[in-house]
């Protein structure tokens, strides 16, 4: 049960919107024009991904974009952010890093949250290798609290 738990926490926020928009698809067609709306993933993982967000923001397109606080490039992305309020801002939990050569750890540090980390104090690079490691549910909600704290502190509020 714990397992099944902990699979639907992790994986929930990727299949859920995907259920909704499936949902939607069932209702009547839209009478007026389609909106679109495009959401920027991963913001803040690289320099690479801040850039092409800011190339989108500028095209004057409306976009969202999810911030993933525990990487590295996290500051670069809160400063072009901060440069343009009319775009929606979220948070990216992460618990994985699945880059074979550009890793990242937790917030809380590998100490404090030794399930969710592999020997090199990194988040685990699958979904299944983290399940392996039987991660306790406290510490996840640690490495949680720790990535919206620095979220919040990031003045993206």
């Amino acid at each position: 049960m714990k397992k099944l738990l902990l699979l639907i926490l992790l994986l929930g926020f990727d299949i859920l919107p995907g259920l909704t928009q499936t949902r939607k698809k069932d209702k009547a067609k839209p009478t007026g024009p389609v909106q679109l709306l495009i959401r920027c993933d991963d913001v803040g993982m690289c320099h690479s991904v801040n850039m092409a967000t800011e190339q989108l923001i500028k095209t004057g397109l409306p976009i969202s974009a999810s911030v993933m606080f525990a990487c590295p490039w996290y500051q670069e992305a809160v400063e072009i952010l901060k440069q343009h309020p009319d775009v929606a801002v979220g948070i990216h939990l992460t618990l994985g890093s699945e880059w074979k050569n550009y890793r990242w750890g937790p917030i809380s540090g590998a100490k404090e949250v030794p399930t969710l980390v592999d020997k090199n104090g990194l988040f685990w690079p699958t979904p299944g290798d983290l399940l392996k490691n039987n991660p306790s549910v406290a510490e996840i909600e640690q490495e949680f609290r720790a990535q919206i704290e620095r979220a919040l502190n990031s003045g993206m509020g």
